[in-house]
């Protein structure tokens, strides 16, 4: 009777998890296939703040303003610089390597 028990309680509680895994994996977005992101115009915002692969960000702040780089490895133009007021909304204010291939002929 106890092992009866004690299996129904497994198995119920082995029940919710799955339940609920399937529901938290339901609402995430798969990465890459996002409909919004950032700011959501209502004092909020989704994570990601900016939809693309910004490697080995770097992120400062002057004044009001913020700044943030990261590299892009082999790709031209290269060192993208990024700008923001809160840290939410992101430009690109320009790129510090207009052609890497100067670096480098190897880069062409």
């Amino acid at each position: 009777m106890i092992r009866h028990i004690i299996v129904t309680v497994f198995t119920a509680a082995l029940l919710c998890f799955t339940n609920a895994k399937s529901q938290i994996k339901a609402a995430l977005p798969v990465w890459g296939n996002w409909t919004t992101w950032g700011d959501q115009l209502k004092g909020t915002y989704q994570n990601p703040v900016i939809p693309g692969d910004y490697s080995d960000v770097d992120c400062i702040r002057v004044g009001r303003d913020y700044y943030a780089v990261s590299s892009t490895f082999q790709y031209s133009p290269g060192f993208v610089v990024l700008h923001s007021k809160n840290m939410v909304n992101w430009r690109i204010q320009g790129h510090v390597v207009n052609d890497i291939s100067v670096i480098s002929p190897a880069m062409n």
